[in-house]
């Protein structure tokens, strides 16, 4: 489920649930009209499941989307975050003797190449892993240059800072890369799916007692519905979905490592 939820097409589940919530709606009235007219339940009852139902697909849809949006947020933050540490470490290679700046900063590009890589290709597990596998080898070459230096010049301040913001560019690394992998529950999600589907079908009970059925007031309360679950799924897949995370941070960063001189 959590596989078709948020690594699937994301046109499949808006299609998959516009189907749902349609039938939801249509099939009751077109063939429970009989049985529910002969119910023997107030109009009061039935108005008051109907809203109960309601109510409750709405809470859940505000909690999810609550959870989506904020994971959204604090993986775009992440990636501003990353991008300064590696700016900040960029210039602080300059502590460094020539030769091991060069040839820290070329590391440091390569490295900055493999996280954007994989930021980009998240819907490609296979050259996810290679992005990480490279980006993981970087960071133990700039680990072992920077902390070489800094035990043959114990007091130099400079490099201690330098392994500071190294430190800071391997945290958040691992950071953002558990933000892409976790989502809102899986649990939370089929929840909201059932509730709303509950709520579209005794909307279709509901017309069926009635005798009728307002088909564009229909057509627009199942397309609104679609349109809000999708928002809310499509803010928790990281860079798969229609609504991506910024990466211009990043990239402008590693266009102004490969131009310095």
């Amino acid at each position: 489920m959590t596989q078709f939820i948020f690594f699937s097409s994301p046109w499949l589940l808006p299609a998959v649930m516009l189907v749902v919530l349609g039938l939801s709606i249509e099939l009751p009235y077109r063939f429970a009209r009989s049985l529910v007219s002969h119910a023997l339940v107030k109009d009061d009852a039935w108005n008051t499941t109907h809203a109960g139902l309601l109510t409750l697909a709405a809470f859940i849809v505000g909690l999810s989307f609550a959870q989506a949006s904020a994971r959204f947020d604090g993986r775009r933050a992440l990636v501003v975050n990353e991008a300064n540490a590696i700016g900040t470490t960029w210039l602080r290679a300059d502590q460094l003797q020539a030769t091991a700046a060069r040839r820290f900063r070329r590391i440091l590009t390569d490295y900055t190449a493999a996280r954007l890589e994989a930021y980009k290709s998240l819907g490609d597990p296979v050259l996810v892993r290679n992005a990480i596998a490279q980006s993981v080898r970087d960071q133990a070459a700039l680990w072992s240059i920077a902390s070489s230096a800094l035990r043959a010049h114990q007091n130099n301040l400079g490099l201690s800072l330098l392994m500071q913001t190294l430190n800071d560019t391997i945290d958040v690394s691992t950071e953002q890369r558990q933000a892409l992998r976790g989502h809102v529950p899986t649990a939370t999600v089929v929840l909201m799916l059932a509730l709303v589907t509950l709520g579209t079908l005794a909307t279709g009970l509901r017309f069926a007692r009635d005798a009728s059925r307002p088909a564009i007031l229909s057509a627009i309360f199942v397309v609104a519905s679609v349109v809000v679950i999708s928002m809310v799924i499509d803010y928790d897949r990281p860079q798969t979905g229609l609504v991506t995370v910024d990466l211009n941070p990043i990239r402008l960063q590693l266009q102004s490592m490969q131009q310095s001189p």
